[in-house]
């Protein structure tokens, strides 16, 4: 009832709340489901690129039958199987670990001024260059040299240091490259102002050698491999062999190499990780998204068929990937190369996983992008018709206003009327 104390504002929004409730309650569903489809869509973009990701990183490695190396003694070599690495025991024999060239030079004080012309030529195997003297700041020094030295644009790998002991100095030099190749060079022009540096370089004092890494395959004896420096890559298919110390004489250093049936399951585990993160947000979702569940099914549909549930990798009832041990393991037994054959190459599950996973996320016409697009589009749609309904629903608002201002306008006169008499 509306009287001369009655508030219009909060009578006339009331009015216009119960008009606008029913439109309201469809609008926010419609809007929440929207909201959550581009939610959805935009989880399953960020979990489809990490797993395209993780696909990429395993096609790369295109060898999945990882290996494991037991040696028969700790601390000779340390040694790692990789692609192509063959099962089976191997014996090494090191007889000599790769060193690098490192000489010293005695000189009397590292102050003392040097001398002002004349060149030295330095090398590291074939590859050498000058220092002219001349090129130094006046009154320069040992240490000005070791500066120039380290410094000089065509140094190939020779370091210089300064090494002080019992009042006396050492300029140092040293190969930054193990191996025999490495060997250090220097020399005077003969200038009788480098007569001191030239004795200082015919006294020189070998701290140690530049040699090759030397072993032998099969045992002491056996055959001779040589390398500059100590790590042997591939010199045994699919084996590194980095050594450490040597042996002594009739010893050598037995090793297994065998598959390493947990290393394969946890290359393979990311995979299954990515899928199976896939599937949460696919189900989790709105039920009857016909974008997931068309996902999902093309997922699915790449899985199957590829002999994946042979090497153990199956699907579970509730769609998701697993890796069954034991069957895995059984298989690699009898197929060492199975794995690869079924996941690696151009008709390897990982391509088609990859190919698939593209017409997800790539390219506008995408099934995500499209969908994204679409639901967006519907979302805006929707933003403009609340748009309009809001302003129609102020509009309202105006009109209640006016008309319950006139009525109460009416009610108080009528009511002073009424006083009259």
């Amino acid at each position: 009832m509306i009287n001369s104390s009655t508030d219009i504002q909060s009578l006339a929004y009331q009015f216009v709340q119960a008009d606008r409730a029913g439109q309201d309650q469809y609008f926010a569903k419609r809007k929440s489901g929207y909201e959550s489809s581009l939610k959805l869509y935009r989880d399953l973009t960020s979990n489809i690129n990490s797993l395209r990701d993780t696909v990429r990183e395993l096609s790369a490695n295109k060898q999945f039958e990882a290996f494991s190396v037991t040696p028969s003694a700790e601390g000779y070599a340390d040694i790692t199987a990789g692609k192509n690495a063959a099962a089976g025991q191997y014996e090494i024999h090191i007889d000599q670990l790769a060193t690098a060239h490192q000489v010293t030079l005695s000189f009397a004080s590292e102050t003392d001024p040097m001398p002002a012309s004349g060149e030295i030529t330095l090398g590291v195997g074939t590859d050498q260059f000058v220092i002219d003297m001349a090129s130094l700041e006046a009154g320069a020094d040992l240490t000005d040299l070791r500066d120039a030295i380290n410094s000089h644009v065509d140094n190939p790998g020779m370091k210089a240091s300064i090494v002080r002991t019992d009042g006396s100095v050492q300029l140092m030099l040293s190969s930054e490259e193990t191996g025999a190749a490495n060997t250090l060079t220097m020399s005077t022009d003969g200038t009788a102002a480098l007569a001191g540096i030239q004795t200082a370089m015919d006294n020189r004092t070998e701290l140690s050698q530049a040699q090759d890494a030397r072993i032998y395959l099969g045992g002491e004896g056996g055959l001779e491999l040589t390398n500059a420096s100590n790590s042997f890559e591939n010199v045994i298919d699919g084996l590194t062999i980095k050594a450490t110390k040597t042996h002594a004489a009739g010893e050598s250093l037995m090793f297994t190499v065998g598959q390493d049936h947990e290393a394969t399951k946890e290359q393979l585990q990311s995979l299954v990780d990515g899928y199976n993160k896939i599937v949460d947000t696919a189900t989790k979702g709105d039920s009857t998204n016909n974008t997931a569940r068309m996902l999902l099914n093309q997922l699915r549909s790449e899985l199957s068929g590829s002999g994946m549930t042979l090497a153990g990798l199956e699907l579970n009832r509730s769609g998701k990937l697993t890796i069954n041990s034991s069957r895995m393991e059984s298989y690699l037994e009898t197929n060492p190369d199975g794995l690869s054959e079924i996941l690696s190459g151009d008709t390897g599950l990982l391509t088609k996983l990859e190919d698939r996973l593209d017409t997800f996320v790539r390219g506008n016409e995408s099934m995500l992008k499209s969908a994204t697009n679409s639901v967006q589009s519907s979302l805006d749609l929707l933003n403009d018709r609340m748009d309009r309904f809001d302003q129609r629903m102020d509009n309202q608002l105006d009109r209640y206003i006016q008309q319950f201002s006139k009525m109460q306008s009416m009610i108080a006169q009528m009511q002073q009327t009424f006083n009259m008499f």
